[in-house]
């Protein structure tokens, strides 16, 4: 036990005097002015870099979304002195795209064309300057909207219509549930008092009638009705 301590005494020793010595400071003064000239080097000479361009999108109504969704950023690839592409790098611009022009009516596509995107980009990265662009992906952006829907239900009682004059119409069941979908933005520009649910009365041997409804709102998309026909019975009013 006490000839091993020896020997890592031994081993430390050796270390210490290594790293104090006149042969270690030297080695150490070459590895740093090697490091200066390298990196000297690397910032004069060419060299490729790809900047990461943050892309954002305008006049995109709440409750409209893409599927798949839009490009968050543009990859564009230039080359340039290497102190150049820092620079470069740290000033990368975020480029933003109006799409109220191209947005209309529930669904649809919008297109942004290279064009558009060398426009949004600054000149130094393209033909003003020292930089010469290599690659730009994606060159243009395509993308499917629609809108999104909530679903709104209600229970509402079903009213009866074309009834003989002395006789009523019982309903089973006497309500229905109604589901209607509404687009986001005018969730609670809607209530019950927009729709009426209704029976009609028919002279056939139907043992069932249908149940139909009406609404009264620009804001309501759909509607959706469970049951959506009822069984009944006729009688006579006392």
């Amino acid at each position: 036990m006490e000839r091993f301590r020896d020997k890592m005494l031994k081993v430390l020793r050796g270390i210490k005097n290594f790293v104090f010595s006149r042969d270690a400071l030297t080695f150490l003064c070459f590895v740093l002015v090697a490091a200066v000239l390298w990196y000297g080097h690397a910032i004069s000479s060419e060299r490729e870099a790809t900047l990461h361009v943050p892309v954002r999108y305008s006049g995109v109504p709440q409750d409209v979304y893409f599927e798949p969704a839009l490009p968050d950023h543009i990859d564009v690839t230039i080359r340039d002195a290497g102190r150049r592409l820092i620079a470069q790098s740290e000033e990368t611009p975020e480029l933003t795209f109006d799409l109220s022009d191209q947005i209309k009516g529930n669904a649809g596509k919008v297109h942004i064309a290279s064009e558009q995107i060398m426009q949004k980009l600054p000149s130094s990265l393209h033909g003003n300057g020292t930089a010469k662009m290599i690659s730009i992906s994606p060159d243009h952006i395509d993308g499917t909207y629609s809108e999104r829907y909530n679903e709104r239900k209600y229970t509402l009682p079903i009213e009866t219509r074309k009834v003989p004059a002395g006789y009523r119409l019982i309903l089973f069941p006497p309500q229905v549930e109604v589901t209607v979908r509404v687009s986001q933005s005018h969730y609670n520009d809607i209530s019950a008092k927009d729709i009426t649910v209704y029976c009609e009365y028919s002279t056939t041997n139907e043992d069932k009638l249908d149940v139909k409804f009406v609404h009264r709102s620009k804001f309501i998309k759909s509607v959706r009705l469970a049951p959506s026909e009822v069984q009944y019975l006729i009688e006579e009013q006392q």
